[in-house]
């Protein structure tokens, strides 16, 4: 039997022999990050990533500070969340998962693009092709991209624009929210038709539904549809006249 003394050196000793080496590794330039790999998103928001990951260039892979790397990243008001891996000896590996825009605001006379989380992510510019459906809320001061909407309306609104299908037959040009009830404003090549969806309950399901019967409409019926009332879904309807209950 080894004498607990003569372990408690040995192992003393293995412990002293690798701080020595992690020391090493922490100031060796081997190891200083030479190339930044960036993983997801579109081009510009990679730019922003590249930028925002630059002070880390040249500083070691073994000291770098992930959780500060991280949170860095996800303070960009594009990224919805980031991960990284050391791939040694010198490049930095960066996957973004980036914010879902799903809508415009207006806020007062400012418009942003915004969310499906409720995250301000820029600020929209007047004549983009971007045609994300719309809504409006009350003014308000400092406004700022990465900042949340907090509204209960905005987040009613936004559950809505989440679970649109993905190849709804139209587009969604603005959504309203009144007394509690969501109405959609939609542009089709044949006319511009109100979608009532009623309560901010089973929207999936009534956006299904309005799906099925906006593919349905023959092309004789498209000019006269003034809207389409799926508030009850299994009881769908379809007028002429948007003024008009049906």
């Amino acid at each position: 039997m080894v004498p607990w003394r003569r372990v408690t050196g040995i192992a003393a000793a293995v412990a002293a022999v690798l701080a020595l080496l992690y020391l090493a590794a922490r100031e060796t330039p081997l190891f200083a990050v030479r190339t930044v790999e960036i993983t997801g998103g579109a081009q510009a928001m990679r730019k922003a990533v590249r930028e925002a990951a630059q002070p880390v260039e040249g500083e070691s892979l073994v000291a770098l500070d992930g959780q500060s790397l991280v949170r860095e990243l996800e303070a960009l008001p594009s990224v919805r969340s980031a991960t990284y891996d050391r791939a040694f000896p010198s490049t930095l590996r960066i996957f973004v998962r980036p914010e879902l825009p799903v809508g415009i605001v207006r806020l007062g006379a400012e418009r942003w693009v915004v969310s499906e989380r409720g995250r301000i992510i820029r600020r929209y510019a007047p004549g983009s092709s971007e045609r994300y459906p719309r809504f409006e809320l009350p003014g308000r001061p400092n406004v700022v991209p990465g900042a949340y909407l907090t509204d209960p309306g905005a987040r009613v609104v936004l559950a809505a624009l989440a679970v649109v299908p993905k190849n709804f037959p139209v587009r969604i040009h603005m959504v309203r929210l009144e007394g509690g009830r969501l109405t959609m404003d939609l542009r089709a090549p044949w006319g511009s038709p109100e979608l009532r969806l009623g309560e901010a309950e089973d929207v999936e399901v009534k956006l299904a539904a309005a799906a099925v019967v906006l593919r349905s409409l023959s092309a004789d019926a498209h000019s006269p549809v003034g809207y389409v009332d799926v508030s009850v879904p299994e009881r769908t309807v379809v007028g002429s006249n948007p003024q008009v209950e049906g």
